[in-house]
């Protein structure tokens, strides 16, 4: 009985998966990513895909990875002084129809407002360098279900997402 109980607490403990917390979609550094804020993104997305066969779990690598390059475009650009304008994510937002749409929903608006400003500070060269060595400084943890964090691409593997050290993963357009 003794060690059916054991295996059971170990069962549940694995459960947590890596991240120790199955709430949680990932760790970037000490902030924490949740299930919930991936899952919330994710469903706005299918929901509003013209694709039927878009699911929120299909969006769900891929939100994810925009959530972790965008926390770090955030570090870097804190880090090296790129100033992002409210005028210039306005601009990024209102060239794009599915952007602007996506900003106006309070489910998603946060996280196209992130996506855009990683765009805006990865779009020169001294931006990229400053992406790329705030990532060579940055501890990564993702919850397996998503696949698993390479640190030389600084990306998602073994999933769905799109995207690399020097670009972030595109948000597909529906």
């Amino acid at each position: 009985m003794k060690l059916a109980a054991l295996a059971t607490t170990a069962v549940l403990a694995l459960a947590g998966c890596a991240t120790g917390n199955p709430q949680v979609a990932a760790y970037v550094d000490a902030n924490q990513v949740s299930q919930a804020q991936v899952d919330q993104v994710s469903q706005v997305l299918a929901d509003t895909s013209s694709d039927p066969a878009d699911t929120a779990g299909g969006f769900s690598p891929t939100v994810l990875q925009i959530i972790i390059q965008s926390q770090v475009a955030q570090a870097a650009a804190a880090a090296n002084n790129i100033q992002i304008t409210e005028a210039q994510r306005e601009q990024a937002i209102a060239s794009d129809e599915t952007l602007t749409s996506l900003s106006k929903d309070p489910a998603t608006a946060d996280f196209i407002n992130d996506y855009v400003e990683a765009t805006l500070v990865v779009s020169t060269d001294a931006g990229k360098q400053a992406f790329n060595d705030q990532f060579a400084k940055t501890t990564v943890t993702v919850n397996p279900r998503f696949g698993t964090w390479d640190s030389q691409q600084n990306a998602l593997v073994d999933g769905t997402a799109g995207g690399s050290i020097s670009s972030l993963a595109p948000l597909a357009q529906g």
